[in-house]
């Protein structure tokens, strides 16, 4: 049974809260975190998903637009969207709101602090209904939810959904649009399986997610796929906004509102630029910085055993994991390059040598 193959990794003291929430209520609304890529999609949909088939009224309101690069992902327009961000796409914040006042349970994936919900966050604390929690980012705010099930060493939110489907007793229930949903999240945040998987464990999962029918190939097309825009947008970056540093093995991408506009750029187009530099030859850290409206995005990526989520925490008010953090910061695009430059000699240590 595929219960003696895939290890359990979630208390089963927590299971039993969450069964308990599930049993008890009929009414679930799923959120997860603003700018929603693969993982969070997958998840938050995974999930309402698997709630529909226990007969449980599911639904999944995203904070704004995903973006077009994840329209594939079967189920994507059922969400209701909070706030378009006048991106053109239609907003349905007073359904939102109305769901969220009246729901009896919310479940939360992929994200470990309310504020990652930005505007919907309000709507969430205005709410009394108990919050679930799936999520697998370090520290998460646990007086933020009921019921937390947080477990940094699962690769993406969507593993850990799949393994509270099983724990749960429901493997059965698995159907083919949900394990292509957890399927998505799960090359998402592993680089499609080609970094922190380690263990035999993830590819259990996915021989368990390919039994329903998950499209692999088609799948992993439709990932690659990019409209022109976006591939214009990454021939200039890789001609003309890729700086590279090979004595502290570092390179980071930057682009301001100006270039944006200049390649109309979507949500989404910039997707995965924090990885074009660790394709390279020594080069051993990287960092995105995205100029928008108020602040500085920034995207930090790494190999081996170089912490970028402490970078992240210290200097951009943010966190992640070791390989893989992000944050913010408040001030102009060339200051967040220069606290970057600044701040990477003080990790030299943790470079390989």
């Amino acid at each position: 049974m595929i219960q003696d193959i895939i290890k359990p990794m979630i208390d089963s003291a927590l299971i039993e809260q969450a069964r308990e929430l599930i049993d008890k209520h009929q009414k679930f609304v799923v959120v997860t975190h603003m700018s929603p890529d693969g993982d969070a999609l997958g998840s938050s949909l995974a999930m309402a998903g698997y709630l529909q088939k226990k007969g449980k009224d599911a639904k999944v309101v995203f904070c704004d637009t995903p973006g077009e690069n994840l329209h594939f992902i079967p189920g994507w327009e059922e969400g209701l969207i909070y706030d378009n961000q006048n991106d053109g796409s239609v907003s349905r914040k007073a359904e939102a709101q109305k769901l969220i006042a009246e729901t009896e349970v919310i479940v939360c994936t992929d994200f470990n602090v309310l504020s990652r919900t930005a505007a919907l966050a309000e709507e969430i604390k205005k709410s009394s209904a108990p919050r679930l929690l799936l999520d697998h980012h370090l520290g998460p705010n646990t007086e933020e939810f009921s019921v937390v099930i947080s477990h940094p060493e699962a690769v993406a939110a969507c593993e850990l959904v799949y393994r509270f489907i099983l724990q749960m007793g429901d493997d059965a229930l698995l159907d083919k649009t949900i394990a292509t949903r957890i399927f998505c999240g799960l090359l998402t945040d592993t680089g499609m399986l080609s970094f922190n998987c380690s263990q035999d464990q993830i590819f259990l999962i996915v021989a368990r997610l390919m039994q329903e029918g998950v499209e692999n190939e088609k799948i992993r097309k439709e990932m690659l796929l990019e409209h022109e825009r976006r591939a214009r947008l990454k021939g200039y970056v890789l001609q003309n906004k890729m700086q590279l540093n090979y004595d502290l093995k570092y390179g980071y991408i930057s682009l301001n509102k100006a270039e944006l506009k200049r390649f109309n750029h979507q949500k989404g187009d910039s997707e995965g630029f924090v990885n074009m530099p660790l394709d390279l030859y020594g080069i051993q850290v990287t960092a995105f910085f995205r100029e928008e409206k108020n602040i500085i995005k920034v995207s930090l990526r790494s190999k081996g055993e170089f912490p970028v989520n402490l970078l992240a925490e210290k200097f951009f008010n943010g966190g992640g994991h070791r390989n893989a953090a992000g944050g913010e910061f408040l001030g102009s695009l060339q200051q967040a390059e220069a606290l970057f430059i600044k701040a990477m000699p003080l990790f030299a240590q943790y470079l390989d040598k």
